[in-house]
Order: C-alpha cells, then structure tokens, then sequence
C-alpha cells in the first residue's frame, strides 16, 4: 500500500514537473510578447505625435525631412518587425490591419505635405488630414493595448497555474518527506531494537555479536568469555505466567549492569543467556566477579517472597578468539547448569 502511494506521489510530482515546464516556458514568451507590445505601443503613440508636429512645422514653413524619414522608418518596422528600433511585428490581425490602412493613410498625408511645400494654398486639407491620420493612430494603439491586456490576462493566468503547480509540488515533496522520516525512525527504532534490549535495558543479540566477532586487542589482553543461563525460567512462565519470568530476567540483569565498566561488557545474548566479555583482568579477579554476581543474587532471593533467580555459568579465560572462547565457555555453563540444576523446591 505504501509502496502504490509513493509510486504514485512520484508520478503526479513527474507530471506536476512538466506542465509547470511548459507552463514556465509559455510565461517566458508571454513576459518578451508584453514587453514588445508595450516597446510597439510607445513607438505608435510617438508616431501618433510626431505627425502632429511634422505637420505643425510644415504648415509654419519648417520643412522635416528628417522628422518624415524617422516616422517613415517606425511605421516600416512595426509592419515588418525588422529595423534599428528593436520593435516586434505583432502577431494580432485586427491591430495589423489597422496598421496597414495607417501606413497607406501615411503615405497620402506625405504626398498632400509635399504639395502643401509647392502650394500652401492647401493648408486645411493638411490639417484635415493630420487630423484624420491622428484618429486612426490613436485607433491602432488602443487596439495594440487590447492586444496587450489580453496577453497580460493570460500571464496572470499561467502564473496561477504555476502557483497551483508548484503549490502541489510542495504539499507532495513534504508528504514524501515526511514519509521519508517515519520510514527513518521506524529503520531507527528496529536497528536500536536489535542492538538494545529494551526489557532488559542491556545491549542485545546484535551488539553481543559485533563484541565477539571484533577482533582482540593484545593491549587488552587477558579476555574472558562467560555464559549465564537462568535455570527453571520454562516451569516459571508455565506456572506464573511470563511476566514474572520477565521480572527474574530483568532482576538479573539489574545485577549484571550494575559491574559493566570500560572493560566488562555485559549482554543479553538470547531469552535466559547472558554473557560477560572481560578484558584486563586475572582469573583471580575474574573469581572475585563471579562472586559479586552469585552474593547479589543471594541478597535479591532473601528479598524475594515466593520467585528466586537460579543460574549457571561457565567461563573461558585466555582464549585466542572470542568465538571459540563463547563455544567453550556455553559448553562449561551446560556442564554446571546439569550439576546444580534445581526442581521446583528450589524456587
């Protein structure tokens, strides 16, 4: 079930990715097609006025040649989209065709000037037609401006759809998080389990197994290897029920956490088996050991009413490996749980 959602988380972020790819790449156009319409219709407004003022010094006896050559030249370029003013033909057909009846208007405006120049007997009509080519300009910005709000809704609509996207990238990229995370705090939870024995509060079988398998240190030697197994635990939880096997196991644990140090490493190897990896130590003091464990059992059976801790132990001291230390050691522990393995009167 986890496995179908993930796939299928992956698979909406994948297409979530692309529309917003596109989406992302129409913007850019969009973005360029408004900043060209917003270059055309700043340069039609200037044609707008420059007429205005081409015709005024004209009818005042102030030919503009240049002024004629430079308005000339804008309205080529927002026909063509090619020339020096980096002005884009745009790609609307109402504007277009309003811009070619401006164009061959221009064109008669210019002649009626030129005749004007030879005869200013023809002032009003000048200014007639001034008028007219003002109206008409004034038409193609206010259509180029339609033109211009229509691609600005349309931007302000990919921007939502890109903000809806990325929106939903992110409510996925977190659900995936924070699955991430529980995944890594379950793996945690299982790794500390098998190292740490939570009952116990000892480290556990794999932590016991890293300790044996490392190789020793000669600058820690002697080691001694010792195996304990509870003895009667199977009548115990038969009889009282697991919990008050637990609670035996966790009293002799207790008794054996409490002589861990630097170099006394204490384990829960299985259900009833501990095991102790002493290093620095001489078989006397690994004695004197032994005999704390076995003085604070006796105290704790003097304190307990009816469940007492009964166990057996065997050790190996000054092996050359721990493994084969661990074998000799278990097989000694054996030897003593059959010599002083208790009935039921002993509990």
């Amino acid at each position: 079930m986890d496995s179908n959602r993930t796939l299928i988380y992956k698979i909406v972020q994948l297409v979530c990715v692309v529309i917003l790819g596109i989406v992302l790449f129409n913007i850019f156009q969009l973005v360029d097609i408004i900043q060209g319409t917003g270059r055309v219709i700043n340069y039609t407004g200037i044609i707008r006025g420059g007429t205005q003022r081409l015709v005024k010094l004209e009818t005042n006896g102030i030919p503009k040649e240049d002024l004629m050559l430079y308005l000339d030249a804008i309205l080529t370029e927002l026909q063509t989209g090619k020339g020096h003013y980096n002005l884009d033909k745009l790609d609307d057909t109402p504007y277009l065709e309003k811009l070619t009846l401006l164009n061959d208007y221009w064109d008669d405006l210019q002649a009626e000037i030129l005749i004007y120049r030879n005869d200013p007997g023809n002032h009003g009509k000048v200014i007639q037609m001034s008028e007219t080519y003002f109206n008409m300009a004034n038409d193609v910005v206010g259509t180029a401006e339609f033109y211009l709000e229509q691609k600005t809704k349309m931007l302000a609509t990919l921007e939502l759809v890109m903000v809806i996207l990325l929106g939903l990238i992110i409510v996925i990229t977190l659900q995936q998080a924070m699955t991430e995370i529980q995944l890594l705090r379950k793996n945690k939870e299982l790794a500390t389990a098998a190292y740490f024995d939570k009952p116990t509060g000892l480290p556990g079988r794999l932590s016991c197994e890293e300790q044996i398998w490392t190789p020793m240190d000669r600058k820690d030697a002697p080691y001694c290897m010792v195996m304990f197994d509870l003895n009667n635990l199977k009548y115990i939880n038969d009889r009282y029920g697991h919990s008050a096997g637990d609670v035996l196991i966790k009293a002799f644990a207790d008794i054996l956490n409490h002589l861990t140090n630097e170099n006394v490493f204490v384990g829960r190897y299985g259900g009833d088996e501990f095991i102790m990896i002493v290093k620095k130590h001489t078989e006397e003091q690994i004695g004197q050991l032994l005999k704390e464990i076995e003085l604070a059992v006796i105290r704790y059976n003097k304190k307990s009413e009816q469940l007492k801790i009964k166990y057996a132990v065997g050790y190996e001291y000054g092996g050359d490996s721990l493994p084969q230390m661990l074998e000799k050691a278990d097989e000694k522990m054996y030897l003593n749980k059959t010599a002083v393995k208790a009935d039921t009167n002993d509990l």
